[in-house]
């Protein structure tokens, strides 16, 4: 009987993606966070059973005396695509930058009232209500991906498809998002009881070269280690934007390190200074 030889099976094992997988899976751990591999969840919408690639959860702090501990949870699909990925940014809108409203963290309280007048108040999500755009990444920056495509060889030409991404990487993450924020109480924790603050980062990690197309760049692609991309969903369990950050493999330590810790703990200081405010008490 014809068998594969080791360097076959090994080829094939490559272009399966799992060998990415296992990759990103020990790359994450050795960044301080607990793995679970093909973590089984609940499509929203159909009720049936889904995999995401890695959830990783790393505990940035708990405090004893106020009795808040803060979470960071990557949601991450592993993409070992043979040709690079294209993201096409534009200016953010004025309400993006004025009122930023991201759907993936959650705080002690779904909404915060904020005095606008004497007897005038208005609800507001705690990333509004502390004003933690400035603290974060994404909120610092001016612009905006809202379109992805993958640059694939056909025949002797490259081409530029988009056809089938949306479905194939952005729906999952939305969807596995949506499902993790279903697990958590509906209501505010007791006085005295623990709370928690839980941080989603939603995350495509990709092998190859990470492009940006940006009509305002003197060049007219531009590589980055990570680009945040947007969408804008409506469905029966979908509403909303959604963020989701696609990282270059190579430039997972830094992103972790400098954007994702960097956020979660300017939220733990936070947790610090205004523990009874985030509490709701």
């Amino acid at each position: 009987m014809d068998e594969p030889s080791d360097a076959q099976i090994l080829a094939a094992l490559n272009a399966s993606g799992f060998l990415f997988e296992h990759e990103c899976a020990t790359a994450i751990e050795a960044l301080g966070f607990h793995v679970e591999t093909s973590w089984p969840f609940a499509d929203p919408e159909q009720g049936k059973s889904r995999e995401l690639d890695l959830r990783a959860i790393r505990s940035v702090d708990r405090d004893e005396a106020t009795r808040i501990q803060v979470f960071v949870e990557l949601l991450v699909e592993c993409k070992d695509f043979d040709a690079p990925l294209v993201l096409l940014e534009r200016p953010k809108n004025k309400r993006e930058i004025e009122s930023p409203r991201p759907n993936e963290y959650i705080f002690p309280r779904a909404n915060y009232r904020r005095q606008l007048a004497s007897s005038s108040y208005q609800e507001v999500a705690g990333f509004e209500y502390f004003n933690l755009a400035d603290k974060h990444y994404y909120y610092s920056e001016k612009y905006k991906a809202t379109q992805l495509v993958k640059v694939e060889r056909k025949g002797s030409q490259w081409t530029a498809k988009h056809d089938g991404e949306h479905d194939a990487i952005v729906l999952p993450l939305a969807k596995v998002l949506e499902a993790r924020k279903g697990q958590f109480p509906k209501h505010a924790a007791r006085p005295g009881d623990w709370c928690s603050i839980w941080l989603f980062f939603p995350i495509v990690l990709v092998r190859n070269r990470l492009l940006v197309h940006n009509p305002d760049s003197p060049a007219p692609l531009v590589e980055r280690g990570r680009v945040t991309y947007i969408r804008g969903l409506d469905s029966q369990a979908l509403h909303g934007s959604y963020m989701i950050d696609f990282v270059r493999f190579a430039y997972l330590p830094t992103y972790v390190e400098r954007e994702v810790l960097a956020f979660a703990t300017a939220v733990s200081e936070l947790a610090t200074v205004k523990a009874s405010a985030l509490r709701g008490e």
